[in-house]
């Protein structure tokens, strides 16, 4: 299926009506997608992985912590068509700060033992370099060997230099600008805003240690 692609110039979006906790204020140049398109293109994307798998139980492994809110709506969509599936977690790194890192981190655990032979999907938050997939792949394939391996991702990063992995599922194709919100995080905060922004040089300046808790 198609992805839709958000326009490198800033698109006529209202965004006066989002919410979002009084500390992140001036925190966002702009917003880029609303949690209702995101949710809308969740249902899409569960529509095309229930065709694909109908009969079927894939596996469904969540790249932690990133993906956690768009894997939740995906999972709630399939549900709702019916489809049978598994969840494992696995939280992965290759962010330091606002740039990747080019190696990847691995900080949580996954049996093997428990995919091998089944029909795996991981889903991912955001495929920019493709560094993540490009070093988790291999690994699955020859630790677990699954019986087929494919990626869905919410988000892919438009960037000069091809990535090194792509999904079979993809739901925005986006600018290469450093986004936040709806799982995504800059140094573990704006995980909890609903929609996708751009963060500004202001939230990328914010001291975290201001905050309290």
């Amino acid at each position: 299926m198609e992805h839709i692609i958000i326009p490198d110039a800033p698109r006529e979006i209202e965004s006066a009506d989002r919410i979002y906790p009084p500390e992140y204020e001036g925190h966002f140049s702009r917003l880029l997608i609303k949690r209702e398109e995101i949710i809308e293109r969740a249902t899409d994307l569960a529509k095309a992985i229930h065709n694909d798998y109908k009969g079927k139980r894939p596996v469904l492994l969540c790249v932690l912590k990133g993906a956690a809110s768009f894997y939740l709506h995906l999972l709630e969509a399939l549900q709702d068509l019916r489809q049978g599936f598994y969840t494992e977690f696995l939280r992965l790194s290759s962010y330091e700060g606002a740039e990747t890192s080019g190696t990847v981190k691995a900080r949580g655990g996954l049996h093997y033992q428990d995919l091998t032979g089944k029909d795996v999907l991981i889903v991912e938050d955001m495929i920019d370099t493709g560094t993540t997939l490009s070093h988790l792949i291999p690994v699955l394939k020859k630790e677990a060997n699954p019986k087929s391996v494919e990626v869905c991702t919410l988000l892919t990063k438009r960037l000069q230099t091809p990535a090194k992995c792509e999904a079979k599922y993809v739901g925005f194709s986006i600018p290469n600008q450093f986004v936040i919100g709806y799982g995504l995080d800059y140094n573990e905060l704006y995980r909890d805003l609903k929609d996708i922004w751009v963060i500004s040089q202001k939230g990328i300046d914010f001291d975290p240690h201001k905050l309290h808790g």
